[in-house]
């Protein structure tokens, strides 16, 4: 009789279910024409599936329901940590848009597991050998479990990724100090109340006479280690079999490795990938560990010519040099779409001076980041090249800077943060070139006060930044200045409450007031090269910046495109001159990337294009323009045919193009190797 009951509740709850999904889906598909009926009712047994799942984890909470007060008073630290995965799960599916189905569902159960697995299993030993030893290593855990998801949420919500090799590569006292002096008073007592608040709620029980069984319990956390993830990756491969062989659209099957992307990210273990990365560099395409001499096949060449990149490249026709001095104004995480110009969720009064600068002058309209973060940008606009590698002694690399002191012209790069953060005045004249390095201390012997923590504001890297051209008037130089004030997590601006427009002043978004102060503080440098007779026909100014934002936080309320707010995205190109001649050939709808700048301003100053660089000349007319960006062991790849990601360690690429892009970029990453 119960078997028949039981069978008869769950008729009535499938039915249930299927209603309801079948009315949520209708109300979702039925304004569309043609009706898309695959999709219509893949959605529906999707959702059915994931409500009997959590149906049916809801009966078997009931089931055992005497025992769960026991149970969470045992192992509360345990509860804890799976009530904040909870929370950041449910906030990662939201913030990367993911559809709340069973294969979701299956990955946030499965990253439940796996988040307090290791934790689990050190409370168990606890309550096996409750001795003070076991007590302290069960807090150790159960702290650093903890404290390492609530960082690792704060650093999802800023880049939208799990913590990655490259923060610790870029970690350091004056990193910490930086994102520090960014923040405001309310949110450090907010840290710091959360982090006490977590060490408070570590509570065990005294030792028990009758204990757990330890080997069945053992075994059942093992089972459902197991059981989670293996369902998770079965799901996975279901769900990417069913859309290649029944949807088949190219682009939903590109949505879908994406969606799987994600997914993995809902089931990784915070404290595992942590360590992880801190004491790896898991990046398995850049190292010298991973360099490989990878020649390119006549099918490679065949397929990269169709993607636009010629192999050997076209030879550059020298012209005479067309400007003396050329500064390069590098803005922090700036993205084309935080001008208003591109992009109406900006105030229009938060970027007038950008507007007009877009409207006048020569730009590009789809310039895209080729790396990430700022040493990494630095490279591409440097040196023509996608992957920094450190192993590489820098001195024998050919880069922009190199080129023009060879020329007899200047090189200098002023960076508004410290000399010592990530060790940048040895690194950097040694892999860039650049002769004349100077910084944050530079600044401060020269009498500038007012730095934050992170370094010194626009209108003093500006004010400097005169001053070096009035001082070299008469020289040829490349003259580079670094900005700071848009560094992320949140920028900084210069204006009180009362001095800002309104719409900028009351926007709930902190990098609008942050993009009117680079505005403002722009349109007076401009005004005052003006002024003090800088802005001639053989100076030629560039606005661009050295990477897109990290793809989380305000920026994804700003950036709306999902193509535009990928780990590698657009950023301004903005060429400034009271002598535009020389760039009429400029073409502003193509798509370009960071390492094609170098090659274009050495044209422009009548000097030969290293062969070693990746980029092509901007004012040479191709056939396919395109972008090509690395982060992260992956390649983007932009054009007006096609787009794609390319994981470039896969075994087995998706595509030939995928193929033959990575054999391209790791054939000119083992040339690299050979200086």
């Amino acid at each position: 009789m119960k078997n028949v009951r039981l069978k008869k509740w769950m008729l009535i709850c499938t039915g249930a279910a299927a209603v309801i999904e079948g009315l949520l889906a209708y109300n979702y598909y039925g304004h569309i024409e043609p009706f898309p009926y695959e999709d219509f009712y893949y959605n529906i047994i999707n959702h059915v599936l994931r409500d009997l799942l959590l149906c049916l984890i809801g009966w078997g909470l009931y089931f055992r329901r005497s025992r769960i007060p026991d149970r969470i008073k045992r192992y509360f630290p345990v509860v804890v940590t799976g009530v904040m995965y909870l929370g950041i799960a449910f906030f990662m599916v939201n913030q990367l848009s993911l559809e709340a189905g069973l294969q979701t569902t299956v990955s946030v159960l499965a990253g439940l597991n796996n988040n307090i697995f290791l934790l689990l299993l050190t409370a168990m030993c606890y309550h096996k050998w409750p001795n003070s030893f076991m007590r302290f290593v069960y807090f150790v855990m159960y702290a650093f479990t903890a404290l390492t998801m609530l960082f690792d949420a704060f650093y999802f919500w800023q880049t939208s990724m799990h913590v990655e090799s490259v923060l610790f590569q870029n970690l350091n006292i004056y990193a910490v100090q930086g994102i520090f002096a960014t923040m405001s008073m309310g949110m450090k007592l907010g840290i710091g109340a959360a982090v006490v608040v977590i060490l408070l709620l570590f509570r065990v029980t005294p030792p028990e006479r009758h204990k757990p069984n330890f080997a069945w319990s053992l075994l059942c956390a093992a089972i459902f280690f197991i059981g989670l993830n293996l369902t998770d990756r079965v799901l996975i491969a279901a769900g990417m079999f069913g859309i290649e062989n029944l949807v088949g659209s190219y682009v939903e099957i590109e949505n879908e490795k994406t969606r799987i992307n994600y997914r993995n990210m809902l089931s990784v273990p915070m404290n595992v990938n942590f360590v992880s990365k801190a004491l790896f560099d898991t990046d398995k395409i850049a190292g010298a560990n991973h360099v490989e001499m990878r020649e390119l096949t006549d099918k490679d060449k065949r397929v990269l010519a169709e993607l636009g990149i010629s192999v050997p490249k076209e030879k550059v026709e020298k012209i005479a040099a067309q400007y003396d001095i050329i500064v390069v104004l590098i803005l922090e995480s700036m993205h084309r779409d935080y001008i208003n110009y591109y992009n109406p969720a900006i105030p229009e009064n938060a970027t007038p001076f950008l507007n007009s600068l877009v409207i006048r002058y020569p730009h590009m309209d789809k310039y895209y980041s080729s790396a990430v973060p700022t040493t990494q940008g630095l490279n591409a606009t440097f040196r023509s090249h996608l992957i920094m590698d450190k192993d590489v002694p820098g001195k024998n690399t050919p880069s922009l800077f190199r080129s023009v002191q060879k020329a007899g012209m200047r090189g200098i790069f002023m960076n508004a943060s410290s000399q010592y953060y990530s060790n940048e005045l040895r690194e950097y004249p040694d892999q860039f070139g650049m002769k004349e390095y100077y910084a944050k201390e530079y600044l401060e012997k020269r009498g500038y006060t007012g730095a934050s923590g992170w370094g010194f504001h626009n209108n003093v890297m500006y004010e400097e930044t005169l001053n070096l051209l009035e001082q070299g008037k008469h020289d040829r130089m490349l003259l580079v200045t670094k900005t700071l004030d848009m560094h992320q997590p949140y920028p900084y601006t210069g204006y009180t409450w009362n001095e800002m427009p309104e719409g900028v002043r009351d926007n709930p978004n902190a990098t609008v007031r942050g993009v009117y102060w680079v505005d403002k503080t722009l349109e007076n440098f401009f005004f005052q090269a003006e002024k003090r007779g800088l802005m001639d026909d053989r100076t030629l100014f560039i606005i661009t910046s050295d990477h897109n934002p990290h793809s989380g936080g305000e920026y994804t309320k700003l950036v709306t495109n999902a193509n535009d707010k990928m780990s590698i995205a657009p950023i301004p190109l903005i060429f400034v001159s009271t002598n535009l001649k020389p760039l009429d050939s400029l073409r502003n709808h193509e798509y370009c990337s960071q390492i094609d700048l170098a090659p274009t301003l050495l044209y422009l100053l009548g000097l030969d294009i290293p062969n070693e660089f990746m980029g092509r000349n901007l004012l040479q007319p191709t056939s396919v323009p395109y972008a090509l960006g690395y982060f992260g062991g992956k390649a983007y790849y932009w054009s007006d045919e096609r787009h794609f990601v390319d994981q470039m360690d896969k075994p087995v690429p998706d595509t030939e193009y995928e193929d033959a892009l990575s054999n391209y970029i790791i054939h000119y990453y083992g040339l690299w190797h050979q200086f």
